[in-house]
């Protein structure tokens, strides 16, 4: 132990004892002594450490108590910040430590000794290079303990007895952070609706700072008729890991140099329906550094409440739609009254295998009609969001996408309640000798009745005179459009003894319902019409 930690530990021998209140039950249980959580030991190892050339960390050691006997477990946190020898206050963000009984990992507090009731905890803090000036002084701002259902915080003067600070030679960080493009997050259309309570925007950017590393920051959007929404933000910690994570997006690392963030801005539901923008994105970093970007390259966005253009009267033709085959256009139509200068655009968005198909046409009864793709199986797709914008650039939102009122529009598909039903089946050849058996495809040709879903696989298996499988394959097929289809049947490679086999099969379709057909060994099997199909193998 260096000289100087055991002064400070000396120090710092005047226990701070924090008595947590405690609920009891009874007169005897109100005079029980109350088990106290203390800070009984805290120091840095280095009063100075110099990174004006390298990185550099300093170590921190200190101890916590517990008078409970019982205690099975402590834990807690160590907050550390820096302060500027400028303005000599707090400057940067924090650097919270979390540390628990016996845990050694994670890039956190490190367990050095002890017991529940009295154990020492050590943290190497990586002193940060650049600073508002030559020095700067690094301190520890909190410390908090817990174990059970009691806890203390040990905060501002309470450290002061203790070994609670340092000072740290720095490089000295004269320009502030900077942004890479701002985007609204996730992609989508820049319309939000305000008519039922607030919105939020996401917006997402990149802040850089090689130097001190980012801090902190604030949006500020402006709207119609002067109203305006600041929005502050920063990074944190996350909960339960040692990422962390600015706004809605986890990355970047603790010296934040580069920082990728998803910011939250809450439009009240008052807001001014009309087009709001970026006013100001103002960036500090963490030396006390500050950037301002006054109305920054970025999406604006409208707000609506649809007081002006308004949609109703929704519909889609045809629906429910028969796409077992093929994709099948359908027509969304609705009525717009309030447009401005005309509808001049319409978009419509999907859950599931449904899109718009173009642009938005009038109908000669002036309703507004919108084509729709409706792709090949898709058994239901949704509209999740609708707007609507008129030549003067108002909008109205419908549907979830936009928190708006849901048009309560669903496509689905045509059902399909009947198995495949064959007709009859071929094959070709008929009859081959043993030793073409392996060697010759034969193909085998089912007539089947065309219905609502598709045959789109099939399992044929080959029985010899007492019934036994003999030969078998399976996959998936096709059904040609006068209802044919056709498979090639496997048979072994060691071939067969002469006889006749015969061919049993399943079919399956789209809608997952299945047939059996000629198979003896399953009870559900039908009888194919025309007979049995029957492969002869003759000598030779």
């Amino acid at each position: 132990m260096s000289l100087t930690f055991a002064r400070r530990l000396v120090h710092g021998a005047l226990t701070l004892a924090v008595a947590v209140a405690a609920t009891t039950l009874g007169a005897t249980a109100a005079h029980a002594a109350v088990p106290r959580l203390a800070l009984t030991a805290l120091a840095f190892e280095q009063p100075m450490v110099d990174v004006t050339e390298e990185y550099a960390a300093n170590r921190l050691t200190w101890t916590v108590t517990n008078t409970d006997p019982d205690a099975t477990s402590i834990h807690g946190t160590v907050t550390m910040r820096m302060r500027s020898s400028v303005t000599g206050a707090l400057v940067g963000h924090d650097w919270t430590v979390r540390y628990g009984f016996e845990e050694t990992c994670c890039s956190d507090g490190v367990y050095e000794s002890g017991t529940p009731q009295e154990s020492t905890y050590s943290y190497y803090l990586p002193v940060r290079r650049y600073a508002d000036a030559s020095t700067a002084t690094w301190e520890v701002t909190k410390v908090t303990i817990s174990a059970s259902d009691r806890s203390a915080n040990i905060s501002g003067t309470q450290l002061q007895s203790f070994g609670y600070r340092f000072t740290a030679r720095t490089l000295i960080d004269t320009t502030g952070p900077t942004i890479q493009s701002i985007g609204l997050s996730p992609s989508r259309p820049p319309y939000f609706y305000v008519g039922n309570g607030p919105a939020t925007v996401t917006y997402e950017f990149t802040a850089q700072d090689g130097e001190s590393g980012f801090w902190k920051g604030t949006i500020r959007l402006a709207g119609p008729d002067g109203a305006a929404v600041t929005t502050p933000f920063t990074w944190e910690r996350d909960q339960y890991s040692t990422g962390v994570r600015c706004g809605q997006v986890s990355g970047g690392d603790r010296e934040a140099t580069y920082m990728s963030c998803a910011i939250v801005v809450t439009l009240p539901a008052s807001a001014a329906p009309g087009n709001w923008r970026i006013a100001s994105l103002v960036l500090h970093n963490n030396a006390g550094g500050t950037t301002t970007y006054k109305s920054p390259t970025a999406p604006s966005i409208t707000t609506t409440s649809n007081s002006t253009v308004q949609a109703s009267d929704f519909a889609i033709s045809p629906n429910p739609v028969n796409n077992w085959r093929d994709e099948v256009m359908v027509e969304l139509t609705m009525s717009v009254t309030g447009a401005r200068k005309g509808v001049s655009a319409v978009n419509v968005d999907f859950t599931g295998g449904c899109t718009q198909w173009g642009a938005p046409g009038v109908k000669a009864d002036g309703r507004i009609s919108v084509p729709v793709m409706v792709y090949r199986q898709t058994q239901e797709c949704e509209v999740e969001g609708i707007s609507v914008l008129d030549g003067a650039g108002n909008v109205a939102l419908y549907g979830t996408a936009f928190g708006a009122p849901d048009p309560g529009l669903t496509i689905t598909q045509v059902p399909s309640t009947n198995p495949p039903v064959a007709l009859g089946a071929t094959l070709n050849p008929s009859s081959l000798p043993t030793s073409e058996v392996g060697q010759r495809s034969v193909a085998l040709t089912i007539a089947a009745e065309v219905q609502v879903a598709p045959i789109n696989g099939i399992g044929v298996y080959l029985y010899d005179s007492d019934g036994t499988v003999v030969s078998q394959s399976f996959g998936g097929t096709s059904q040609a459009d006068d209802g044919t289809v056709t498979h090639w049947l496997y048979l072994p490679w060691e071939g067969l003894a002469p006889g006749d086999y015969t061919v049993g099969f399943v079919l399956n379709d789209a809608a997952r319902m299945s047939s059996a057909w000629n198979m003896p060994d399953r009870s559900d099997s039908r009888t194919l019409p025309g007979g049995p199909v029957v492969l002869t193998v003759t000598e030779g």
